[in-house]
């Protein structure tokens, strides 16, 4: 038996069935199509047309063929440090694990969205919350509407010990 390896480029993905197929090119112009797209559990993706990957073909067999690790050049994160991950799509959107530079997500100024029954952001020193020039920042024992440094917050009771606003 004879395992055949092959560059392969993607040109049109089908995600309706069982299997992700796709059709693609692999040696010098030969086009293959309903090849089976191989992703790891947890891990759901569609790549853009003109990712490049692996094609392995089992026995030689060119109608056993299955694509493996299909990347676009044009989309792909570069400059990673050794260890850092990007979980990322077409179009920006990123979760990057950047070791001891932390998490970060990245929709640019596409929206971003939380759903759940109780959302917890937890942070250990200052949690800060910017929307359109306007800033609230919780640390412990105080939150500060407008900035850091406001006057107290008038309740009923009189100042806010906890709350503050810049005016």
């Amino acid at each position: 038996m004879r395992t055949n390896l092959f560059r392969a480029e993607l040109t049109e993905t089908n995600d309706r069935g069982e299997l992700q197929t796709g059709k693609g090119y692999g040696f010098a112009g030969e086009e293959l199509d309903k090849v089976h797209i191989v992703r790891q559990h947890g891990l759901a993706s569609h790549a853009p047309k003109g990712s490049h990957g692996i094609g392995i073909a089992g026995s030689g067999e060119r109608a056993l063929v299955a694509f493996l690790g299909l990347e676009h050049q044009d989309k792909r994160p570069r400059d990673l440090k050794e260890g850092q991950t990007v979980l990322y799509d077409a179009t920006g959107n990123a979760t990057r694990m950047l070791g001891e530079d932390g998490v970060w997500h990245d929709a640019g100024k596409r929206p971003q969205k939380m759903t759940g029954k109780t959302i917890e952001i937890t942070g250990t020193d200052k949690v800060t919350v910017k929307v359109d020039g306007m800033t609230i920042v919780v640390t412990a024992g105080r939150i500060d509407l407008g900035g850091e440094g406001g006057s107290a917050v008038m309740t009923q009771a009189g100042p806010s010990s906890k709350v503050f606003a810049v005016t």
